[in-house]
Formats: structure tokens, C-alpha cells, sequence
């Protein structure tokens, strides 16, 4: 199944195919850098185990290729300044936020949890675009998507097998399903690996085998019950935004896709349907969380998943207004928290170790405004540049990050900074 998969990479998708020859190139520092950044994408969806040594090994390669000027000119080729700068940015509060806190411990801490912010750049842009092609960066999000859809077969195998032996369903959903990752950070990964075959489906059917094409579909579908399964609440909202988009997408921007468009309306009206009538997948969560928002303005300690957070939020507020304009640094806003949750009372918070479940509000909390300005930046310049390039990918990437990172502090857990990092860099340079 693997090589008529990589011979589709076709059409107005990919000028080229990818066989053996064209997957390496004659420079060897090129194939080694190539060959870690497949290996650090086929084992992110399962640990993040792998992806310091990955960004180690490339960094080693990286110096012994010793062509300054050659990378220099290549990140220039790539990118405009504008770009590199806010790139970058993002590494460089981690910088400043060490040096506002007291915690220099935790503080250090960061450097390492943010390193891929600092290394996809660096190690992607200055590559030589004839060498990084449209089709090996095709390559790596494929082999992504089959690593994504390899590990939901997993957890479903593993869920099935406890289901039967206890005969509980709970071993269905959420995180007694998602046994190796939050089920938020799986649903987020499933979320983006089917609107990338979406969109690789859409661009080469009509020159795709059959068998490939099915073999496809049938991945798709294993993506869509994974995140309906997974049961995060920003997952399956996320995932519905994003396919009224490419509904509009396909039937009035790409208007000889009107059956690709339709197909999108009739699958989701099928999932609501069968959510609502058959209850296969219990849809009590989103009602706790209706309920629970609606008892927090009485009470502020709740213990439901979603009064717990508000809480959070409200105190992560407090503390951020007396810290305006500079924060409390990257290593003291826990602490911060835990002193605001005793000071205030705050039941349901006290005694954990809370971040603040927000991303934007984490950067507020801990570099103040010089760190949301740059956050804000980070993630408007691929919605941005998506729109101005027609890049619908690169557009449901931008929406991806921006809604996921509203609901929790996606850069303080390296399964987040890893997956924004490579293919925020990947998708902008596959726009060029």
C-alpha cells in the first residue's frame, strides 16, 4: 500500500512523484536533516520522547555542514524579515521571561519545553528550497497523518479489548481512550491530519489509484471517530468550524467540488444525527459545561472540569493586572497562582499546580505585554498569510492554533510547541 500511496504525490498538489531516487538528494547533511525530521513526525502523535535527541542530532548536523553564508542566504530566500522576526520571537520570551523571575529552576525549565520554536526555523528555513521540495515536505505531512491514524488504531484496539473484558464503555471516550496523550492534544493531531488528506484527496483524485484513494478514505474516517471519541470539547468544535469553512471552501472557491462540498454537510448531519438519537457517543460534557458556566457566576470553586478552569482564568486575570506591564516571569506564574488560590480562597484550586489553561493568558501572566504582542503576532501571520496565498491549509492550521491555545496552555506542554513549531515553519514555506 506504500508505494502507490507515495507515487500519487501528483498533479497540481506536486509537480513530481517521490520514488526512491527523488526522496534523497546527492548532499548527505540534506538526507540525514530529512531523514530525523520523518522520524521526529512519525513519533510525535505517540511521545515526545524522540524529539530532543531529533532536534539535537540536527543541531550537530547542522554545525558540521559549516556553510554560514550559504544558510544565511537560504533563510533570506525563504523568508522576509518580517517572518524570521516573529518566528523567532516567540524563543526569545522565553529569554525575557527568565530574567523576570524569581524561580530561575522552573524558568530553565522552559528553554527546553519551547526548544522547538527555536529549531524548526532555524534548521527548515536556511535548507535550500530545490532541496526541501513541495513533495518531501508533502512526504513528511503523510507520513504524520499515517503515524496519527496508526496510533488511534491503537487506543481503539486497547479500548475494544478493555470494553469487552469489563464490559464498561468508559474505556470508549476520553482519556481512559486516549492512553498515551490528552485526548486535546490527540483530537487536535487527528483534527489536522484529515483536513490535510482532505485537501491532498481534493488536489489528486482523479490521478490517484483506487486502491489508495479507498486506502484513504478509510484512514479519514478512522481520524473523524477519533476525534468525535476522544470526546475534547475544543476538538470536536474545532474540527465543525473548520469543515463549515472548507464546505465554503470547496462548493463557492472551488466550485467544480460541489459533490466534495456536499459530502462534508451530509457526513457531519449524519454524525448529529446518530450523537443525537443513539447517544454512541455520550455528548454530556458539552451540557456539564453549559451548566457549569452557568453556576459559576454564583459560585467560583466549583469542581466540574469547566468551573475549575473559569477559576483559573479569573485568578490568572487578577494576577495579571497587578504584574501589567512586564508579567511575573515563565517561572513564577505557577507560584503566583497557588499564592492567589490561598489569598483568595480559591478551594478548587488549592494544592494543584495549575497552569493557566490559556495560552494567552499564560503569556500575559508571564511576559506581560511584550510577550501577548508577540503571541498575537505568531498566530495571525498564518492566517494572514494563508488568506493572501489562497492557502486553505495553511488557513485551518492558523484556526487550529489559534482556537486550541484559547482553551489551554498548549506552548507550556512540548506536544503542543513541537507540533505549532514544524509545520507552522513546513506550511508557511510550502506557501513560497
Amino acid at each position: 500500500m506504500t508505494a502507490p500511496l507515495i507515487s500519487n504525490f501528483k498533479s497540481n498538489y506536486s509537480h513530481n512523484t517521490i520514488d526512491r531516487k527523488s526522496l534523497l538528494t546527492d548532499n548527505w547533511f540534506f538526507n540525514i536533516f530529512f531523514l530525523l525530521l520523518l522520524t521526529a513526525m512519525a513519533s510525535l502523535p505517540f511521545t515526545n520522547l524522540l524529539m530532543l535527541p531529533v532536534a539535537i542530532l540536527m543541531f550537530l548536523n547542522w554545525i558540521a555542514e559549516w556553510n554560514w553564508k550559504e544558510k544565511w542566504e537560504n533563510m533570506r530566500g525563504n523568508a522576509s524579515i518580517t517572518t524570521i522576526i516573529i518566528f523567532f520571537s516567540i524563543y526569545l520570551v522565553v529569554i525575557y521571561g527568565f530574567f523576570l523571575s524569581y524561580n530561575k529552576g522552573r524558568a530553565l525549565a522552559a528553554f527546553d519545553c519551547y526548544l522547538w520554536f527555536l529549531a524548526a526555523p532555524l534548521f527548515i528555513l536556511t535548507r535550500r528550497r530545490n532541496r526541501l521540495t513541495n513533495n518531501r515536505i508533502h512526504l513528511v505531512f503523510m507520513v504524520f497523518a499515517i503515524s496519527t491514524f496508526i496510533h488511534l488504531c491503537i487506543i481503539f484496539t486497547i479500548a475494544i479489548r478493555k470494553y469487552i473484558q469489563t464490559g464498561d464503555d468508559i474505556y470508549l471516550y476520553y482519556q481512559k481512550l486516549s492512553v498515551f496523550r490528552h485526548p486535546t492534544y490527540v483530537a487536535m493531531y487527528a483534527t489536522f491530519a484529515f483536513y490535510f488528506l482532505l485537501d491532498f484527496i481534493n488536489k489528486t483524485h482523479k490521478m490517484m489509484a483506487t486502491p489508495t484513494k479507498v486506502f484513504l478514505y478509510f484512514v479519514m474516517a478512522v481520524l473523524l471517530c477519533g476525534v468525535f471519541f476522544l470526546q475534547s470539547k475544543a476538538g470536536i468544535l474545532v474540527f465543525c468550524i473548520l469543515a463549515f469553512i472548507w464546505f465554503i471552501y470547496l462548493l463557492f472557491i472551488r466550485s467544480t467540488n460541489i459533490a466534495a462540498a456536499l459530502s462534508i454537510i451530509i457526513v457531519l448531519t449524519s454524525i448529529g444525527i446518530v450523537l443525537h438519537e443513539t447517544q454512541i457517543v455520550p455528548i454530556h460534557r458539552f451540557k456539564d459545561t453549559v451548566e457549569e458556566v452557568g453556576k459559576f457566576k454564583t459560585n467560583h470553586r466549583g469542581s466540574g472540569s469547566s468551573e475549575i478552569r473559569l477559576t483559573v482564568w479569573k485568578s490568572t486575570l487578577e494576577i495579571c493586572k497587578k504584574n501589567l506591564p512586564w508579567g511575573v516571569g515563565t517561572g513564577d506564574a505557577t507560584d503566583e497562582l497557588g499564592v492567589n488560590a490561598v489569598k483568595k480562597n480559591y478551594t478548587n484550586l488549592i494544592g494543584h499546580h495549575f497552569n493557566a489553561h490559556n495560552q494567552y493568558l499564560q503569556t500575559l501572566l508571564t511576559t506581560g505585554i511584550p510577550g501577548i504582542l508577540i503571541l498575537i503576532a505568531f498566530c495571525l501571520h498564518p492566517l494572514v498569510v494563508g488568506i493572501h496565498k489562497k492557502n486553505i491549509l495553511y488557513i485551518s492550521f492558523a484556526i487550529i492554533l489559534i482556537l486550541n491555545i484559547a482553551v489551554e496552555s498548549m506552548f507550556e506542554v512540548r506536544g503542543g510547541v513541537c507540533f505549532f513549531a514544524l509545520f507552522n515553519t513546513l506550511l508557511f514555506l510550502r506557501t513560497k
